[in-house]
């Protein structure tokens, strides 16, 4: 009998949450817990590993990029304050590259009152956008279940493009740079901070602090505002602010649940 799509995807969703739990799984369990075949738990884990999220190892796999959704509340406030207080550097008539990071496109429910072009390459951008926004997507190729558009496609449209503005999330946060698990995501973030023109943002939340991934983009010594939360690591944020003098960095508060 055909398992349908929707049940493999959910059981695929299950394990990414049980490896980022844990940081580690075994073929054993998996089997036992979702009365399958060890095949199918391998064909699983390859999906994860071809989308850059664990790597496989003898007999299970360990985390490399948390890739399910993150809904814990506490962790939203500080998103959402980055994201309120990055919203007040937009102007009347910018164009704005905003990546595909949850952080980064919170700051579209910020703007209000103002006529700005807004391009992203997040498929889930549009919701409810102030009326005096143009959003338009890059296009490109979407692997399920990331909601971002990668590809030569968006980079052909990205080159075509001089922003006024680029807000810039992150997986990934150290002394020396910033990082993703994505190497097509890689490139189309340092695309988008190539193609800018003026002011350059990167934000990031303190849980993603400290974390490393393979892919590194944004050189510090180029960009201008660097937004994080007073929950960042004071060791890391001190180093970046001593060796970085050109660059802003700014630590906010949580908002608060009326905001």
């Amino acid at each position: 009998m055909k398992v349908s799509k929707d049940i493999v995807n959910q059981r695929r969703i299950d394990i990414m949450k049980t490896i980022e739990e844990n940081n580690f799984v075994t073929v054993e369990e998996l089997v036992r817990k979702y009365d399958v075949s060890p095949v199918t738990i391998r064909r699983d884990l390859q999906y994860w590993e071809d989308q850059g999220a664990i790597i496989k190892n003898y007999g299970g796999a360990s985390l490399i990029h948390a890739f399910v959704e993150d809904n814990d509340y506490a962790k939203t406030r500080f998103m959402k304050a980055i994201a309120k207080r990055a919203a007040l550097y937009i102007e009347d008539g910018d164009v704005i590259f905003i990546n595909s990071s949850k952080t980064a496109v919170m700051v579209m429910d910020y703007i209000k009152n103002k006529k700005v072009t807004i391009i992203t390459n997040h498929i889930k951008a549009a919701s409810n956008l102030d009326d005096g926004i143009v959003l338009i997507y890059t296009g490109g190729e979407v692997k399920y279940p990331r909601n971002s558009m990668t590809g030569d496609f968006t980079l052909a449209a990205l080159n075509n493009i001089t922003a006024s503005k680029c807000f810039i999330g992150c997986s990934g946060l150290k002394e020396d740079g910033v990082s993703t698990g994505i190497m097509k995501e890689m490139l189309i973030n340092q695309t988008m901070l190539n193609k800018t023109a003026g002011q350059k943002f990167i934000l990031c939340d303190h849980t993603k602090v400290g974390l490393d991934y393979n892919f590194h983009y944004g050189d510090y010594r180029e960009i201008d505002y660097l937004i994080t939360d007073v929950n960042a690591s004071e060791k890391i944020i001190s180093k970046i602010k001593a060796r970085y003098t050109n660059m802003n960095v700014i630590e906010v508060e949580p908002l608060k649940i009326s905001e």
